[in-house]
């Protein structure tokens, strides 16, 4: 049975920790640079509790990277050195000197990496995907993207302190932008030039907020609207794509697939309404990204998610973040300017 190690004991790996239990694996190991949240996470979820990642990587045949951002680099480096099979969260560096770096030491090793752009593996966004490739829309000429939500506050699951620091996570385009512009270079291909507005430099990273447009070589042209000034709870998701021969919508915030009504036992006059999601477990789009991860690797498949497509996505979001601090529009070709 395949021995998975976590590296990071946060909200992501409790996440991907639920989901590696359908899985026909072991949670082997973790570790984390706070001890005291490795021993938590590892009597909560299983597996030793090593005290460093040396150890950890000793005791695993895949490691799945649950740090922040800052913290990628280092993990990966560690694993392809030891050339243990990489699962990387999301974005895949701060910087793309650091992704050219993980690139070139997986390659040198011969060490499987795969970057977890979990969009994709979302049904809607995949079913979406399929009818583009299938053609039933034409060839796509707009596409409309919305992310949005509350700001990761203290208290809350996720590190307030980390998402208050721009160095360390690249404000709102990086950490959630990034979702979708890898969905929309997924299906329109390169990014020729962007052009952005945004609050990221304001010093209010509360109501971090972007209006991001994606130029691709194809000529279509990408809207994304990315935010965390919803409300406290909230969170929204939109996707709209127009091609020459048809129209693909869904947004989050219409009625969930199944409704179902009884009589109020309090008020009998009045019903209660549920929604439910009708898909089985095995659908959540971690489980189905986790369970592509394995396969790939068990029958020497290409990821879904190469890491030059992650490297690109970083590109194109740190492009963004030029362009909100320029106030002008960005070529693709030969950036490498990086916002401190």
């Amino acid at each position: 049975m395949t021995r998975v190690g976590i590296v990071g004991a946060g909200a992501i790996a409790r996440l991907h920790s639920a989901q590696w239990k359908k899985l026909p694996v072991t949670l082997a190991a973790v570790y984390d640079r706070n001890p005291e949240r490795a021993a938590a996470f590892a009597a909560e979820h299983g597996g030793a509790d090593c005290g460093s990642l040396d150890e950890l990587l000793a005791q695993v045949d895949v490691v799945d990277i649950c740090t922040h951002t800052d913290g990628h680099r280092a993990a990966v480096l560690a694993a392809a050195a030891a050339r243990v099979p990489i699962l990387c969260e999301k974005p895949f560096g701060r910087r793309l000197q650091e992704c050219e770096e993980m690139i070139e030491a997986c390659e040198a090793t011969g060490t499987p990496l795969f970057v977890a752009h979990v969009v994709r593996f979302f049904p809607q966004y995949a079913r979406a995907k399929e009818l583009i490739d299938s053609g039933a829309i034409g060839k796509p000429g707009v596409i409309r993207t919305m992310r949005a939500g509350s700001y990761p506050r203290s208290g809350s699951e996720f590190s307030s302190a980390f998402y208050r620091d721009f160095t360390r996570s690249g404000g709102v385009i990086l950490d959630l932008g990034i979702h979708d512009i890898d969905f929309q270079c997924w299906c329109a291909g390169e990014v020729e030039r962007v052009f952005a507005r945004g609050l990221t430099f304001q010093g209010i990273p509360e109501t971090d907020h972007a209006l991001l447009t994606l130029r691709f070589s194809s000529g279509a042209l990408g809207h994304i609207d990315c935010s965390w000034a919803l409300p406290p709870g909230q969170f929204r998701t939109h996707l709209e794509i127009a091609g020459d021969a048809g129209l693909l919508e869904w947004d989050s915030f219409q009625p969930p697939p199944l409704i179902w009504t009884k009589p109020n036992p309090l008020d009998p006059s009045q019903s209660i309404e549920r929604g439910a999601n009708p898909l089985a477990p095995h659908d959540d789009p971690y489980y189905r990204q986790l369970a592509h991860f394995l396969e790939c690797l068990e029958q020497g498949k290409p990821f879904l998610v190469t890491p030059q497509e992650a490297y690109r996505a970083v590109k194109v979001a740190l492009a963004c973040i030029e362009s909100v601090r320029s106030g002008q529009p960005v070529e693709l070709a030969g950036f490498r300017e990086e916002v401190a």
